[in-house]
């Protein structure tokens, strides 16, 4: 009888799983967490520096004198013009927005 008692016990600590407090599952995780935050910031510095721009080419397109055939369409298709501009602007390098982001993130890591 303590003989089959002694084998379930042993039995029921060989089915339990011992948590290491950072082991090698726990690392990758925090790893993985840790990249998907940097992708995410370094994609926020995007959208802002593209934004930011975006707003400085707006605002220096109101400075040119309106002609005489100025219209409200045109405005709308120089705002999707602009926006375009400034999203090719940001990934060709930007103003250095996203390179602060990034070298921040790195530094704080």
């Amino acid at each position: 009888m303590e003989i089959k008692n002694l084998l379930a016990g042993q039995v029921d600590l060989a089915q339990m799983t011992v948590s290491q407090p950072f082991g090698l599952h726990g690392l990758v995780e925090h790893i993985q967490a840790g990249e998907k935050t940097r992708a995410e910031l370094h994609k926020a510095g995007q959208e802002f520096e593209s934004y930011f721009i975006s707003y400085l080419i707006k605002n220096m397109r109101e400075t040119v004198p309106k002609g005489l055939f100025d219209r409200k369409g045109e405005q709308v298709w120089y705002s999707f013009y602009d926006q375009e501009i400034a999203r090719l602007a940001t990934q060709a390098g930007g103003i250095g927005i996203t390179a602060f982001v990034d070298a921040y993130t790195e530094k704080n890591r």
